[in-house]
């Protein structure tokens, strides 16, 4: 059972378990991935609950046993974003992304850089981008958690591809004026990879 009273983090999925309450899972700098129930606002001029992507800051109830979930009794959302839902390809990525934390965030002996790449993730997404985005958070996550995924992935590429993935890998994505024409074989390549070669879940 989760101890702590405050949970800050990202919300990463909203799920209704009633006509009155939700389930929100948050991935968090200090605790990796959390799950809280939330009750529904009915003040006039508020949201319900926190939508998708918020900072969300939150005062947790204990739950009432072992394998019961937190409850929220207050919550503050310090930052929305809302241009994540401006573009399809945009949100759908942002989307992908969730899914990596969800999947593979409830035992992390480390979650800040995580949560650091993360935020970082979210910011960067943009119409144009969006592949560079996904690789590049892929490719991190996978070697913040101790993967080989630049000895025994990158040599599986092709010549071409391979170039192009240390580029896409080394380049800021504002610096990119251009998508390099292979980057959908390279993301399906390392997303095939983690998924057959490891324990990730993407």
């Amino acid at each position: 059972m989760n101890s702590f009273s405050q949970l800050e983090g990202v919300v990463l999925q909203v799920t209704p378990t009633g006509d009155n309450h939700s389930r929100l899972a948050l991935f968090t700098e200090e605790h990796a991935l959390q799950s809280v129930i939330i009750r529904k606002s009915r003040k006039s001029g508020l949201s319900a609950h926190p939508d998708l992507f918020d900072d969300l800051e939150c005062t947790l109830k204990p739950p009432t046993s072992a394998a019961g979930l937190p409850f929220v009794r207050e919550w503050n959302v310090s930052s929305k974003r809302f241009f994540l839902a401006q573009d399809h390809r945009v949100f759908a990525t942002a989307a992908h992304i969730a899914r990596l934390f969800l999947h593979n965030g409830n035992h992390l002996l480390e979650p800040e850089p995580l949560y650091q790449l993360l935020i970082k993730s979210l910011h960067a997404l943009e119409p144009g981008k969006t592949c560079l985005v996904h690789i590049k958070t892929l490719f991190v996550f996978a070697q913040t958690e101790g993967l080989p995924v630049k000895q025994a992935w990158l040599p599986e590429l092709s010549r071409k591809a391979r170039k192009q993935a240390q580029y896409i890998l080394s380049t800021k994505i504002a610096d990119f004026t251009q998508v390099p024409d292979e980057i959908d074989i390279i993301l399906k390549s390392l997303q095939d990879w983690l998924n057959a070669e490891t324990e990730l879940k993407c």
